[in-house]
């Protein structure tokens, strides 16, 4: 009894740290800036939650950088030839348009199709986990009925 105590009391905190740990701003709010170097983040060390997070940003990046023809106001960091070469370049990208929306249609469509996939496959991982914790919860209802490793591995080389 005092055990499943200890087990309740446990999830409890984690459930709480948790969503505490959902809450905290970004790195770029807590330093009122953005961040102008990559940060290196060890994703072994993520919870589930920060690992779900960091695959839901990649896939917006992902989906956002998938059509590979420039797009966008043109810049230019220049101060008196700054509009000369913007002016050029908006009619180079008109006169070349055509040929590299032909060239780069087949990349388009490949990068739309691997995100497409990568964001099946992040929600599949989901789909999977749910059904996971689902046979865990039942499992433990039932904990005379568990098998040992040794008995799977049993059963398994008998079906083959």
């Amino acid at each position: 009894m005092e055990n499943e105590n200890i087990k309740k009391t446990l999830q409890e905190l984690k459930n709480y740290y948790g969503a505490e740990r959902e809450k905290l701003p970004g790195i770029d709010e807590l330093i009122r800036e953005p961040v102008d170097r990559e940060i290196v983040t060890d994703f072994w060390k993520l919870s589930n939650a920060e690992i779900e997070r960091e695959m839901y940003n990649r896939m917006s990046i992902l989906d956002a950088d998938a059509d590979c023809l420039p797009s966008g106001p043109i810049p230019s960091h220049r101060f008196l030839l700054g509009k000369p070469i913007v002016f050029i370049k908006k009619i180079m990208r008109r006169l070349t348009n055509p040929y590299s929306s032909m060239l780069l249609q087949k990349q388009n469509q490949l990068n739309r199709e691997l995100v497409t996939f990568q964001l099946l496959t992040f929600l599949k991982f989901r789909h999977l986990e749910k059904r996971i914790r689902k046979m865990e919860e039942k499992m433990a209802a039932f904990p005379d009925t568990r098998q040992t490793k040794p008995e799977i591995e049993e059963r398994t080389a008998q079906k083959q």
